[in-house]
């Protein structure tokens, strides 16, 4: 206060004048405080700040089955794409693919894993090659067989099968089991067809 009088007086005008006119201005009477900063708005980042200062102070025992289910969650859709699209792991049950699957067929109950492309599976299919497919008589079976014939191929079939030979049609191929007794153990295209 005193400094602005000081300056005031020097420039022409009387003390008590100037205490007059401040007393019109009161603001000018008042310290000076620079104005608060407006509150910001809550963004989004500050309440996972919070959700995850709270997620820090819970117990070990709690957060590793949480983080656990968070990491399946999110490679579901990955997974998912991978067992139907790419590849799948299959258990080969029965006798029908003995010797060559499922060698200890009769003396273990074990199964043997197969691991089943089927990224373009439809495509190059050839003689020779074991395919996955649904059973025509079970379609809520998956068999697992070796292609014998392609198409435009004749085949010399086996019982069950009502004739000798068959032709394959176009956009068929003709599958049988391995087993020696193949008739007794495998439902194949002798009992279905092409």
């Amino acid at each position: 206060m005193s400094s602005i009088l000081k300056s005031l007086s020097d420039s022409f005008l009387s003390p008590s004048r100037v205490v007059r006119h401040l007393r019109h201005y009161p603001t000018l009477l008042r310290p000076y405080h620079p104005p608060s900063p407006k509150p910001q708005p809550r963004r989004l980042f500050s309440l996972r700040h919070s959700i995850r200062a709270r997620y820090a102070s819970l117990p070990y025992t709690i957060r590793l089955p949480v983080s656990t289910f968070l990491t399946l969650i999110t490679w579901f859709p990955v997974l998912w794409f991978l067992h139907n699209k790419v590849f799948q792991l299959m258990l080969v049950n029965g006798p029908s693919m003995y010797p060559f699957l499922n060698t200890d067929h009769y003396t273990s109950k074990r199964s043997d894993i197969v691991a089943v492309k089927m990224w373009k599976a439809r495509y190059d299919v050839r003689r020779g090659d074991v395919v996955v497919f649904r059973s025509p008589l079970d379609p809520e079976k998956v068999v697992l067989k070796r292609v014998i014939a392609v198409e435009g191929d004749v085949v010399q079939t086996r019982v069950p099968y009502p004739v000798d030979k068959q032709e394959i049609a176009i956009g068929h191929v003709w599958v049988e089991g391995e087993h020696p007794e193949h008739s007794r153990w495998s439902y194949d295209s002798n009992s279905y067809g092409a």
